[in-house]
């Protein structure tokens, strides 16, 4: 009788009784939403799903055996999920009520094969090829492992995790620059130079495995900005440069530094700059200056205003940034330090851009570089100086500074201060999508590294990296301390550090190609003057008996 009573009252008034509704007031305003003689005013059965209904016991009991996995003290409820959730019979039966009849079952390894036979071929080569101009910058492998058991402390939500079947939770390698930052600190590494070639994985859209994708790391720790961000470039580059045709990438080069003055001067504040940065991606891709970027304004101008309300008069300025202050170099760079503050940290950044497109020069690395002031870094732990660079629109590498990085996670127990380092990620998979496997050659690879050491003429930079650049156009290993003015007891302790034996040494009065350079043996203590012009074939005929033909030396 009580039940109808209230009920009837629902119905005919509208009304629920007090006690019910200061005991479940969430409740009662559904079903007052429910019972509104209004349609719209009542929920839908999803939007009902999503609210505060009291529980279900099914929803009551697993509520039950969630909070008994989580803890710590008793584990065996927890194994016995894991258990069922492995249980192969019945992964059987949920693959056949998914896709009835047609599940097949392989035998052997041949479900495995992921690529055909000439796939695997080129995938090689193009693995080769890198290793191949990593090591020609005297750059050591550290193997990066694939996957790690996950912990309470390093933790990152966009990786693929995976379930073992003893109920332990895995990792798969996301990037390869923080485990190779981990080792560098623990071991306190000060220089040097490391790669790595590897698979790394991005969670899959729906019922798929895990997407592993090609990747090739070389970092340099240590050395003097921009420099070593110049050997970086020069290392993509080259790369990318065997496999695709360099008339249709381009490389995009922005400062941290400049990009903070760039959403100062046009006035972003700070809390919706990562939101401005991702609106204005969807032209990151496209040449500055382009008429496809130019065209692309519509679109983000529209996003902007009306997305992100942002005032009429800053989206104004975001766009003159783009049409003014991005393109080549020489454009650019003045412009920009003609509109921005002249302060410290904006001065620098335009500085270190300059000499940068300097260094970049003297290995040739010139045409389709621009300056772009709106890119904002991929990784977010780059500090200074960063680029990009693209295929037609298609990322194939990302570099920069991230001393940052290792400053935040230097011990300040150390004693010594963290070093600086740079680092370039290239993207291999893509470019074995965009290349073809017709005419590609391949080169033999020499063994033993020399130094390009300076004596004298305040450090000869630009020759030495022009010798170290001829040098590995004829792949020979070669390296230079990346400082401009190194004496002579820095050179011999970089090659110490670095494991390098030969040095040849350039000064003001041998740089002519008639002139001889000295090449000078550490472990064999041996020496010889040897003219401009054949010291590639010197080194070359010197390498194939690991320079220890002593009638070479006579």
């Amino acid at each position: 009788m009580e039940r109808h009573i209230v009920l009837s009252d629902l119905k005919q008034k509208g009304l629920l009784p007090p006690s019910w509704v200061a005991e479940y007031p969430e409740q009662a305003s559904i079903l007052r939403l429910l019972m509104s003689p209004s349609p719209s005013d009542r929920p839908s059965a999803t939007e009902l799903l999503q609210t505060a209904l009291p529980p279900r016991m099914e929803d009551e009991w697993l509520n039950d055996i969630l909070r008994t996995i989580q803890s710590p003290e008793d584990s065996r409820v927890y194994e016995k999920v894991v258990q069922t959730i492995f249980d192969e019979e019945r992964l059987i039966m949920k693959s056949l009520r998914q896709h009835g009849e047609r599940v097949e079952f392989y035998r052997g390894d041949s479900f495995f094969s992921q690529y055909r036979e000439l796939e695997t071929e080129f995938r090689d080569l193009v693995i080769e090829f890198a290793k191949e101009v990593f090591r020609q910058h005297n750059a050591k492998r550290l193997e990066i492992v694939p996957m790690r058991l996950l912990d309470d402390y390093h933790r990152n939500r966009n990786t693929v995790k995976l379930l073992t079947h003893e109920g332990d939770m895995l990792e798969l390698c996301h990037e390869m620059r923080l485990p190779f930052v981990h080792w560098v600190i623990k071991n306190q590494k000060s220089s040097f130079k490391r790669y790595e070639v590897s698979g790394v994985y991005r969670r899959a859209i729906g019922h798929s495995t895990p997407n592993r994708y090609l990747q090739g790391d070389f970092d340099i720790v240590g050395g003097v900005s921009p420099i070593t961000e110049a050997e970086i470039s020069k290392v993509a580059v080259d790369i990318v440069a065997q496999f695709v045709n360099l008339d249709q990438c381009h490389f995009h080069l922005n400062h941290a530094d400049l990009l903070d003055a760039i959403w100062s001067w046009v006035g972003i504040k700070a809390e919706v700059r990562e939101s401005v940065a991702q609106r204005l991606s969807v032209m990151g891709s496209l040449r500055p200056q382009s008429s496809e970027r130019k065209a692309s304004w519509v679109f983000v101008r529209r996003q902007l205003l009306q997305d992100l309300n942002l005032a009429e008069v800053v989206v104004n300025r975001l766009q003159t940034v783009d049409l003014r202050f991005c393109g080549v170099a020489d454009q650019a760079l003045p412009r920009l330090m003609g509109a921005l503050q002249p302060d410290k940290h904006t001065r620098k950044a335009l500085e270190e851009l300059s000499t940068l497109m300097g260094y970049l020069r003297v290995w040739k690395i010139e045409e389709n570089v621009f300056i772009d002031a709106l890119m904002p870094p991929v990784e977010s732990y780059h500090c200074g100086l960063f680029f990009q660079m693209f295929n037609e629109g298609t990322l194939l590498a990302v570099g920069g500074r991230y001393d940052y990085l290792l400053h935040q996670m230097w011990d300040p127990e150390y004693k010594t201060n963290p070093p600086s380092a740079v680092g370039v990620s290239i993207a291999l998979e893509t470019i074995v999508r965009c290349s073809s496997v017709e005419n590609r050659t391949f080169r033999n690879e020499s063994s033993i590294p020399v130094l390009i050491c300076s004596r004298g003429g305040g450090g000869l930079l630009k020759q030495r990296m022009e010798l170290v650049a001829e040098l590995w156009q004829a792949n020979i290993k070669a390296a230079f301390v990346p400082v401009s003015d190194p004496s002579l007891t820095e050179q011999y302790e970089y090659a110490n550090e670095h494991d390098i034996k030969c040095l040849i040494i350039i000064t003001e009065t041998g740089l002519s190609q008639t002139c001889s350079l000295k090449v000078r043996h550490l472990e064999l203590k041996r020496e010889k003057e040897v003219k401009r012009d054949e010291l590639v074939k010197f080194l070359v005929d010197a390498a194939v008996a690991q320079f220890r033909n002593f009638s070479i030396w006579t």
